[in-house]
């Protein structure tokens, strides 16, 4: 459990210690000895310096379909007069099996759904989501509580953007495969400037006995939609934004005040580190999780843009660091592999991967620095990915201003980047929890 102060404690599991009807979800920790572990009992405290990572559980669910993209095949002009279709995503936990034998049930709804296709999928009928369709003998995943940092980064050895946007890669910037590294805790610096191929292996290497792996895109978005319920941020129909980190460094950072530009110049947005007139950290930064309260997840918005391990088949992936042996059958399971698409046909992606669901989209500029891609879901970028840039990047980063949020999705091209980071997923099956 973990409290409002964020002290963490033994859960009693014979009693409510998590309650998604109150916006409370269940929370895991693993410890750096795994022999303190065996000592706990219910109620013992366990200092933040005994804890290695922290996770965050989903349970298996279904959604209803809302909208599903059919007639958002390109960008709008600029000008455009575009409604604004979010709205709370209505979902049910309980599913007893992956596929579900159902009107509505996975199966039936081609993957990725393209504009026309035929079977079960119509809006208003139920669907397993398909982040939960993989994995058989799992009722559901542990995410990353935050961004995945690196073990044994320090401030001395931390450089930063500089206002000419020179960079000077720090320790924490190591684009190398060692899941020894892994920490996933709050207030300690982001991993990044990491390929994908290096992010993927480190997460698959971190606890094999609990199926780790990088979080999927179809992963991101049932945190997302969970996000956007009455289980997350949403009270009657009304849902609220998760705050944006505007951190380039630090996990668990919430911007103090909502970002009024969509793209903010380096030197009124980037801060050398969190400080008490701009940012608020963790655990006071329960505006940047996705239930606004220190049980859910956080980084989702800004901080880093994150790696997802969805890619486009047919598109240039020499630059990722992926081999042909990472990309085998046995692993189809830590892909979302999609197809045929470039940047504006957002009818080709799957569904409850929150990209295509959530037009329609326009083309705006930000501060008259570049025309970017929009959604209407709290105005985030929507960029999806294309042959020359296969990989999905996920939340937007600490320049992005209004651009960021769970919504928004970016491509590239699977190499490092200074402000590219990854996320972890656990999927132990049901007799390893």
């Amino acid at each position: 459990t973990i409290d409002t102060e964020g002290n963490v404690k033994k859960a009693d599991v014979t009693t409510e210690w998590y309650n998604y009807e109150k916006k409370e979800w269940a929370n895991a920790v693993i410890l750096v000895d795994n022999e303190k572990a065996k000592t706990l009992k219910a109620g013992d405290k366990i200092e933040e310096n005994e804890i290695e990572s922290y996770f965050v559980w989903i349970p298996k669910y279904s959604y209803k379909l809302f909208d599903m993209g059919n007639t958002y095949t390109s960008l709008e002009s600029e000008d455009a007069n575009l409604p604004n279709k979010a709205q709370q995503i209505e979902i049910k936990f309980g599913l007893e099996n992956t596929i579900d034998n159902e009107i509505g049930e996975y199966k039936e709804c081609a993957t990725p759904m393209e504009s026309g296709a035929s079977g079960n999928c119509h809006e208003g009928y139920w669907m397993t989501h398909p982040a939960f369709t993989a994995f058989e003998g799992s009722k559901g995943f542990w995410v990353g509580k935050f961004e995945t940092g690196y073990n044994q980064s320090t401030e001395e050895n931390q450089k930063t953007i500089t206002v000419d946007n020179s960079w000077t890669e720090p320790k924490a910037q190591k684009d190398e495969n060692d899941s020894t590294k892994v920490i996933i805790k709050p207030n300690v610096y982001s991993w990044r400037s990491i390929k994908v191929g290096n992010a993927f292996n480190t997460s698959y290497n971190y606890e094999r006995d609990l199926d780790s792996h990088m979080m999927k895109n179809t992963e991101w978005g049932a945190v997302a939609y969970l996000s956007h319920s009455i289980y997350g941020t949403c009270e009657n129909n009304q849902c609220t934004e998760v705050r944006n980190s505007n951190s380039k460094s630090f996990t668990g950072v919430a911007a103090k005040s909502i970002p009024e530009t969509g793209h903010p110049a380096y030197k009124d947005y980037v801060l050398d580190k969190p400080n008490n007139d701009t940012s608020l950290t963790y655990p006071n930064s329960k505006l940047a999780s996705t239930t606004l309260n220190n049980t859910g997840i956080f980084d989702m918005s800004g901080g880093a843009w994150e790696y997802v391990m969805g890619y486009m088949s047919n598109g240039n992936l020499s630059e990722s660091g992926l081999t042909q042996k990472d990309l085998t059958d046995e692993n189809a399971k830590y892909f979302d592999v999609y197809k045929n698409q470039n940047t504006n046909e957002f009818n080709k992606r799957i569904l409850g991967d929150a990209t295509g669901e959530v037009g329609p989209f326009q083309s705006v500029s930000y501060q008259t620095e570049n025309i970017q891609a929009i959604n209407s879901w709290n105005k985030d970028w929507a960029i999806l990915i294309k042959s020359s840039s296969a990989y999905f990047l996920r939340g937007g980063d600490f320049t992005c201003g209004t651009g960021a949020g769970v919504f928004a999705f970016f491509s590239l091209g699977g190499m490092k980047a200074n402000n590219d980071g990854f996320r972890i997923v656990l999927t132990p099956t049901n007799e390893a929890m």
